[in-house]
C-alpha cells in the first residue's frame, strides 16, 4: 500500500487544475468501515499502477501516445478477471482531448441538445411515466456524458484541493493481508462544491438542471450535491429513503419534494457496489416503514447515511432490490421515497458516482441555506462529542484517583 501512496503523491504533483479560484478551507469528517480482504487485490492493483501509472486517476499526459497504446492493449490482452477487463476499457482515455473547463469549453462536454429537443426525447421514451411507475428511470444515451469529461471533473477535485474548496469525508478502510488486519486512510466522498469549480457548475446548473426539468415537466433547481468515491474496501450503504433525511436541515422551511439524479463516473457492476433499487411507484402518502428517531437521535451525527430514513431489517429482507447496472456516464433519476441500498466495493478498483438532488423551483432555491444549516450541525454535534470525550476522561480520571489508597 505504501507503492499507492505514492503514486498517489505523484499523480497530484502532475494534474492540472484548470479553475484557479482559491480555496478557503475544507471540511474533514471521519467515518471508520468494516474489514476489507486485500490479499488478491495488492498483487493487481500494483501490477495496473507499475503499467496505467494509477488505474482511473492516470494524469500523466505527457507520455508517449505510442507507448501508453501498446501498454494499454497489453493489459487487456493479459487481463483474466472480468472486472479488471471492463475496468481497463474504461480507462482509455487521453486527458489532453478532453475539453477544458474553461467559460468556452464546458458545453463541448455535454450533447448539444436544446430545452426542446430534449423534451421531445423524454416524451418518446415516456421517462416522467417510467419515473411514476418504478420510482426510477435510466435515462437514454442520447442525454449521456462522455465518461472520459466526468473523470476529468472528478481528478480536478481530488487532485485540486488547494484551489476547489469543497466539504471531504475520509473513512478508514480496514483489509486483511497474509492474515494480518491493516488500515489505510482513503478520501470517499465531497460535497459542496458545485460553484466552487466551473466545469461541475456549468454540468449542475446547466445542463443536469435541463435535463431533470424536460423530464419532470416543470423547472428543478439543484439542493445538494454529493460526490461518492468509494476506493476498494469502501463500504456500502443500509436500506434507506432519501426525502426523510433531506428535510432535517430545514424541516418544513425547506422544500418538501426531492429527485435525485445520479452520474455513473466508472462503470456500475454488481462487485463494486453498484446502486440496488427497490421499484415501485412511491410516493409520500405510499411508502414503505421506516424507523422513527428517538429524541437522542434527532440531535445526532447529521452525516449518519439514512438517519431519518432507515428502513428496518425485516421490511427490507422481504423487497426485491435491483442492481442498477451500468456504464460510466450514463444518467439515472430516482424519488426521494424509493427504497435503495448498496454494498461495498469488493473489486480492486474504485466505484465513483456524482448524485445530485433537485426540487421544484416553486418550492424555493435552498442550497446555500441548507450547506449553511448542515455547517451549525456539524459543528454542535462536534462540539457535542468533544464535550462526551472530555467528560469520559474526567471521569476515568475521578475513578482512577478513587483507587489510590488513603493514607
Amino acid at each position: 500500500m505504501i507503492m499507492k501512496m505514492k503514486v498517489y503523491e505523484e499523480s497530484c504533483n502532475v494534474s492540472k487544475d484548470l479553475n484557479g479560484s482559491p480555496a478557503t478551507g475544507t471540511l474533514n469528517l471521519n467515518v471508520d468501515v468494516g474489514v476489507f480482504d486485500d490479499d488478491d487485490v495488492d498483487s493487481v492493483d500494483e501490477a495496473l499502477m507499475e503499467m496505467l501509472g494509477i488505474s482511473s486517476f492516470q494524469t500523466n499526459a505527457n507520455e508517449d501516445d505510442e507507448e501508453e497504446e501498446v501498454q494499454r492493449e497489453t493489459s487487456l490482452s493479459s487481463a483474466t478477471d472480468e472486472d479488471t477487463k471492463i475496468f481497463l476499457q474504461t480507462q482509455n482515455v487521453n486527458h489532453t482531448n478532453i475539453p477544458s473547463n474553461n467559460d468556452n469549453g464546458n458545453m463541448n462536454m455535454f450533447p448539444s441538445l436544446n430545452q426542446q429537443q430534449m423534451i421531445d426525447v423524454a416524451n418518446t421514451y415516456n421517462l416522467k411515466d417510467i419515473y411514476d411507475r418504478e420510482g426510477i428511470c435510466i435515462l437514454p444515451p442520447e442525454f449521456n456524458i462522455q465518461s472520459k469529461a466526468m473523470r476529468r471533473l472528478t481528478d480536478e477535485l481530488i487532485y485540486g484541493s488547494s484551489k476547489y474548496q469543497s466539504d471531504r469525508t475520509h473513512e478508514t478502510i480496514q483489509f486483511i493481508k497474509n492474515g494480518i488486519i491493516g488500515q489505510r486512510r482513503e478520501l470517499t466522498r465531497f460535497e459542496n462544491f458545485v460553484t466552487n469549480h466551473s466545469g461541475w457548475k456549468d454540468l449542475c446548473y446547466n445542463y443536469i438542471t435541463k435535463c431533470i426539468s424536460a423530464i419532470m415537466g416543470q423547472e428543478m433547481v439543484l439542493f445538494k450535491e454529493k460526490l461518492n468515491l468509494k476506493p476498494p474496501g469502501g463500504s456500502g450503504f443500509a436500506p434507506h429513503l432519501d426525502t426523510p433525511s433531506l428535510r432535517v436541515a430545514l424541516g418544513d422551511n425547506g422544500p418538501q419534494t426531492f429527485v435525485t439524479i445520479m452520474i455513473a463516473i466508472d462503470d456500475m457492476t454488481t462487485r463494486n457496489g453498484c446502486l440496488k433499487v427497490s421499484k415501485g411507484p412511491w410516493t409520500e402518502h405510499d411508502h414503505c416503514e421506516i424507523v422513527m428517531p428517538s429524541p437522542t437521535e434527532i440531535n445526532s451525527n447529521p452525516d449518519a447515511e439514512g438517519r431519518r430514513g432507515a428502513i428496518e431489517s425485516e421490511v427490507a429482507n422481504n423487497q426485491i432490490y435491483e442492481d442498477i447496472i451500468i456504464k460510466g456516464g450514463t444518467i439515472a433519476a430516482f424519488n426521494g421515497w424509493m427504497p435503495h441500498r448498496s454494498l461495498g466495493n469488493t473489486s480492486p478498483f474504485p466505484r465513483r458516482a456524482v448524485f445530485l438532488t433537485y426540487n421544484p423551483l416553486h418550492e424555493g432555491d435552498f442550497r446555500e441555506l441548507y450547506y449553511q444549516k448542515m455547517k451549525t450541525l456539524r459543528n454542535d454535534f462536534r462540539d457535542r462529542s468533544l464535550q462526551q470525550q472530555n467528560y469520559e476522561i474526567d471521569e476515568m480520571e475521578l475513578a482512577a484517583l478513587a483507587s489510590i489508597p488513603r493514607i
